[in-house]
């Protein structure tokens, strides 16, 4: 099971799995979505600030599914579990099965648990609390149970740290299902009851048409990331609508962390922190010369500890001029791809050498690294003001 978890997360980041560019899926789900999500129109050049939603993450957009709205953290929740199950080379049921039980549980969400069960020990209740430490989307307190499935550390699933890896927790779902007799035959909660043991098992049939509709929409895109690159993540967040020959604001987020010498060494860019998982729009027109993890791992957040940019993308946008994006989580882009201003070129993420989330933005003009506050202010782009998205 490990192995394949360590084939996605490499993908993926880990943690929020996904990758691969996903052209067959794209125009599908942009067109069932596009209209829930408030992108704002760069209208003409003189107005060249872009709109970069946090409303579009990493999974996703938002998205009305056999009638029940799901956000952009729902959906990216879902898209990890499908893509799971595609590179473990189940059929679309098995995925079926599991988004059903994913939203009995959770409502597809990460959560987390505070260990106020007073069925848990003192003991119990502290290391069930470790799960807060962990990325979460929200707070439950059933039993020990944590994650999208409401798996239990005490009952044998793993430990805390493992179940709060979305990655793991779909891969232990599935190891289960497969030994369950005949599942491929059964009824959906059945299934899903041999998994979960639940005392309410009954529950999972009515998430039926949910789960196969939502199963649909996503498989494309999971078949493309279990045979794409490493480090890609599918596209299917929409790209941002610019006027030719813009420049715009790569990413949502406030300037952390400034151009200047940093303890004798470069700082060659500003640090842009937003949410994890916050879409990096192309700042200009260009060609991808690089995407790529350049450092020794991406598959996890990196480390002061750890050199190199992480998941980088680096475009030419020619006249001398390059443009670097590093730390992503995952990146939906390759190296020779024409991209235009505000196409989706990855998400913010911690790989590499860093300490937390967030966009390393580079200008570069004839190879050295300028300013990009002051560089692309001369371009109608102001980097310096928050942009909560």
């Amino acid at each position: 099971m490990r192995g394949t978890a360590e084939s996605i997360a490499r993908a993926y980041a880990r943690r929020w799995l996904w990758k691969a560019v996903a052209p067959a899926a794209v125009p599908l789900f942009v067109a069932l979505t596009l209209l829930l999500i408030p992108l704002a129109l760069i209208a003409a050049p003189e107005a060249r600030t872009e709109s970069a939603s946090s409303a579009c993450s990493i999974g996703g957009t938002g998205a009305t599914v056999a009638g029940i709205e799901l956000d952009a953290v729902q959906m990216g929740a879902a898209q990890t579990i499908v893509t799971v199950a595609a590179a473990q080379e189940l059929d679309p049921y098995a995925a079926t099965v599991a988004l059903a039980t994913a939203y009995q549980e959770s409502r597809i969400r990460m959560l987390a648990n505070d260990g106020s069960s007073p069925r848990l020990t003192a003991e119990q209740a502290a290391v069930t609390a470790t799960s807060l430490t962990y990325p979460h989307d929200g707070l439950g307190s059933d039993h020990d149970s944590v994650n999208t499935f409401q798996q239990r550390w005490i009952a044998g699933w793993g430990t805390v740290a493992q179940l709060m890896d979305p990655v793991y927790a779909a891969e232990a779902f599935f190891t289960r299902l497969v030994e369950v007799p005949e599942w491929q035959n059964v009824p959906l909660t059945q299934a899903a009851q041999a998994v979960q043991i639940s005392a309410a098992g009954g529950a999972y049939a009515q998430w039926g048409p949910l789960a196969r509709e939502l199963t649909g929409m996503l498989w494309p895109a999971a078949q493309s990331t279990a045979a794409g690159p490493a480090g890609a993540a599918p596209g299917v967040c929409p790209g941002l609508p610019v006027a030719a020959g813009s420049w715009i604001r790569p990413t949502t987020g406030t300037v952390t962390s400034g151009y200047g010498s940093r303890q004798g060494a470069l700082h060659a860019g500003v640090d842009i922190a937003g949410p994890r998982g916050s879409p990096v729009y192309a700042a200009a027109e260009g060609t991808v010369l690089t995407a790529a993890c350049t450092s020794a791992y991406c598959d996890r957040d990196g480390s002061l500890s750890l050199a190199g940019y992480g998941n980088l993308i680096e475009l030419d946008h020619s006249a001398g001029v390059t443009t670097r994006y590093a730390h992503l989580s995952g990146y939906t882009v390759i190296a020779g791809q024409q991209v235009l201003a505000g196409t989706l070129i990855g998400f913010q993420g911690s790989t590499g050498n860093s300490t937390g989330v967030h966009l390393h933005f580079e200008v570069r003009t004839d190879g050295a690294a300028v300013d990009p506050v002051p560089w692309l202010a001369g371009h109608g782009v102001d980097l310096q003001t928050p942009h909560p998205g």
